[in-house]
């Protein structure tokens, strides 16, 4: 613990002033995945999105790794961002493979079917008239 007027050490406002935008790159990267995912992008999009989401997770571990003893983080931390990252590529091998096989059937998966993002049922057709307990996907009532 430093004392009073004791600043940071070197090796510490070096950590502060890199780990926070690596975070960011990878959060930023995150994101867009994210967007791509809820307006159902196709899975070459896809692959590219995760690619450059996984590219920029690695910089951040190795970062972490590296410089786990000299910034002070908990061994933990390392751990589960490695964990984290092994899901990342497995999710890119899944959705590139997708991608690299082109359309199935009538259209390939999306990002969301690829991933297992639960998607809104399509409403009935046919509507015969409403009552208090409907909902989007039916009456209540009547199941």
């Amino acid at each position: 613990m430093m004392g009073p007027g004791a600043g940071p050490t070197p090796a510490q406002q070096e950590c502060l002033q890199k780990i926070g935008p690596l975070r960011d790159d990878a959060q930023k990267k995150g994101q867009a995945i994210q967007a791509a995912s809820k307006r159902h992008a196709p899975p070459q999009e896809a692959c590219k999105l995760l690619q450059e989401f996984s590219k920029a997770e690695t910089r951040f571990v190795s970062f972490i790794v590296s410089k786990q003893t000299a910034c002070q983080i908990p061994a933990e931390v390392p751990t589960q961002l490695k964990s984290n990252h092994a899901k990342t590529e497995e999710l890119v091998k899944k959705v590139c493979t997708a991608a690299a096989n082109g359309p199935q059937g009538p259209a390939g998966p999306t990002l969301s079917d690829v991933i297992g993002s639960p998607t809104v049922p399509e409403a009935p057709t046919k509507r015969t008239g409403g009552s208090t307990f409907d909902t989007i996907s039916g009456n209540v009532l009547a199941r």
